[in-house]
């Protein structure tokens, strides 16, 4: 669970390297907010990250991001992040 502040951009990074295999390599990054106020954005595979822009949100709002990866082995990993939405 995260906090991220209301109406701010912030950029955030989803490490893999413990999960994935030596020679293993991201192929593809899907993530997905629940909320239409609190969105994601440049989703971007980095070596063995996943880096994504998180923009918006109001205050005291509940935000999970889900993330699925695949990798050049075929295998899939779903992750979900919680956030709430804080004051500046």
């Amino acid at each position: 669970s995260k906090h991220h502040t209301e109406g701010d951009t912030r950029r955030w990074t989803v490490s893999y390297e413990d999960w994935l295999d030596n020679a293993a390599m991201i192929e593809q990054a899907d993530v997905e907010s629940s909320s239409p106020n609190c969105t994601v954005s440049n989703v971007e595979i980095s070596g063995p990250r996943i880096i994504f822009l998180l923009t918006g949100g109001t205050l005291n709002e509940r935000v999970t991001v889900t993330l699925t990866m695949s990798d050049n082995f075929d295998n899939i990993k779903h992750d979900t992040i919680s956030f709430t939405v804080v004051s500046a």
